[in-house]
Formats: structure tokens, C-alpha cells, sequence
């Protein structure tokens, strides 16, 4: 791992994959124009710039709003991959009614005082006491029946506490044969489950073959644990200044933090590189 925000003079830019918050964006900000322009010129060169976010489609209005003419989007780690220009689901993993059960099952037994969260691909749906970012836009469930014909595709557990690396740590080993588990904020005490083998590298990689670029050439921004496979998988993973340590330690260089524009200086040194050939 390199430091100092300096790109590998020699790298052969096709592609850039950036995760959301934390990384394009502070704490729901708007993203800034410094940022914003070196995406705009990015895609000028005829790069193409991916969204790879934990967002569900649902919340990506403003970044559509700022940044119009991005393209296919990979969100919900890795469960969905949405066209923003569109407002289409191109494809999506989706967890079986059967395989929420045994989830919820298993996490329940070990410890009932959890709540659960189900994002679908028709809304977000929660336990009576889960507490979400946005209420109003979630529908309460009694019964895991009332979804049964729903398309779930990432489904978040509480316990109540804030701690999500130890929650991680705690609830991960209990589903690691039905879902994938990670976290992408240390503090909310939320964990993430995918349906088994679904990661942001995974989807990132369908949408690359799509756009036939290879690993080789992509470049790919995060700053959490739900970064760290598309980090190590794309041919050059750079964490953010704020990113957490074991995050850094999975990349190939550091950048300036979100609040300072580390994507944009980052980017703009590695276009410059690529003009300067």
C-alpha cells in the first residue's frame, strides 16, 4: 500500500468504480463540485465512471440529480444493478422466501432481542421497533409471511447496540452458509446481508464484462468493510483518508479524505497520468 495520493504513473486506466457515502459524499451532503468535475472529466476521456453503493436504488435521486449521465449502477452491495438514466433494475440476487426464514431463524434463536429490516425490490419492510433513516418510506411487518411474494435482496439485523463491527462479529458466523455478511458504517449498529456470494466485486465484475473492460484496468475508491472485496479485486484499490484501518490495509494506495476531495485528486493525478503518456 502506497501513500501520499500519487496513482502508479503507469496504469492503464479503463474504468472507475466508486462507492457513495463516505467516499463521494459526507453524511448525506451533496457531492461536491470539485468531485463532480473530475467525474464529468473522467468521462469526457471516454471512462467510464460505476456507482458501487450500499444504497438501495431508491436513494439514488440526488446523486441522479448531480450526476445525470451516469449509467448502470451496482447497489445494494452487489444484490442489484440499476440503470440510473433509465430508472430500470437491469439485474438483481434475490434472496428465496425459504432462505430469509432460515436468516432470520438463526439469528432469532441465537438472539431474540434482534430486529430485522428487508429491503425488496418494491420498498424496504421492517420489524415494529427497527429504526430506519426514513420511516415514512418503510411498511411495518408482524408476520415474515407478508412478504413471502416479495423480491428481497439485502436484509439488515439490530440488536440494539452501535457497535457494527462487533455485531458483525457476532451475528456473521451464524449465517455465513446462507448470506453474505458486512457492514458499510461502524457506528449505526446495522449488519448487511446478501444473498451468499453476492459482493460489490462480484456485480462490479458483471457490469466491467458488460462494458468489456478488465480488472486490470479498473480503479475502484472506498472507505468500508463493505468495500474491502472490490478493493482487492479491482486492479487498483484506493482507500479513502477517512476509510477504517482494516479497509486501508486491503487497498493498494491512501487518498485524501471525503471532506477533502480524495477522490478528485486522486482521479485527476491518474488522468493526468494517462495524457502525459
Amino acid at each position: 500500500m502506497t501513500g501520499g495520493g500519487t496513482p502508479p504513473a503507469d496504469f492503464d486506466l479503463g474504468l472507475v468504480a466508486s462507492d457513495v457515502d463516505g467516499t463521494l459524499l459526507l453524511d448525506w451532503q451533496p457531492i461536491s463540485e470539485t468531485t463532480i468535475e473530475a467525474i464529468h472529466r473522467c468521462q469526457r476521456m471516454g471512462i467510464p465512471f460505476v456507482l458501487v453503493t450500499g444504497r438501495p436504488f431508491r436513494w439514488l435521486t440526488a446523486i441522479a440529480e448531480q450526476i445525470p449521465d451516469l449509467g448502470r449502477v451496482v447497489c445494494l452491495n452487489g444484490a442489484v444493478v440499476y440503470d440510473i438514466a433509465t430508472g430500470t433494475i437491469v439485474d438483481a440476487h434475490t434472496l428465496s422466501h425459504a432462505g430469509v426464514r432460515e436468516i432470520v431463524t438463526a439469528i432469532s434463536d441465537a438472539h431474540p432481542e434482534a430486529y430485522f429490516a428487508f429491503e425488496t425490490l418494491t420498498g424496504l419492510f421492517i420489524d415494529d421497533g427497527f429504526a430506519t433513516r426514513s420511516p415514512q418510506d418503510a411498511t411495518v411487518i408482524t408476520d415474515l409471511d407478508e412478504i413471502a411474494d416479495r423480491e428481497v435482496v439485502k436484509i439488515l439485523v439490530s440488536l440494539g447496540t452501535d457497535d457494527s463491527a462487533a455485531l458483525h462479529d457476532l451475528l456473521g458466523p451464524l449465517v455465513t452458509s446462507a448470506c453474505h455478511a458486512t457492514f458499510s458504517d461502524p457506528v449505526n449498529g446495522l449488519v448487511e446481508l446478501a444473498p451468499r456470494g453476492v459482493t460489490k466485486a462480484k456485480t462490479l465484475e458483471s457490469v466491467c464484462d458488460h462494458l468489456g473492460v478488465g480488472r486490470e484496468r479498473v480503479m475502484a475508491f472506498g472507505d468500508m468493510p463493505n468495500d474491502i472485496e472490490m478493493l482487492s479485486w479491482a486492479g487498483h484499490g484506493v482507500a479513502m483518508g477517512n476509510a477504517l484501518d482494516i479497509v486501508k490495509e486491503s487497498a493498494d494506495a491512501v487518498t485524501d479524505s471525503v471532506a477533502d476531495d480524495g477522490v478528485a485528486h486522486y482521479l485527476n493525478a491518474a488522468l493526468n497520468a494517462l495524457l502525459a503518456r
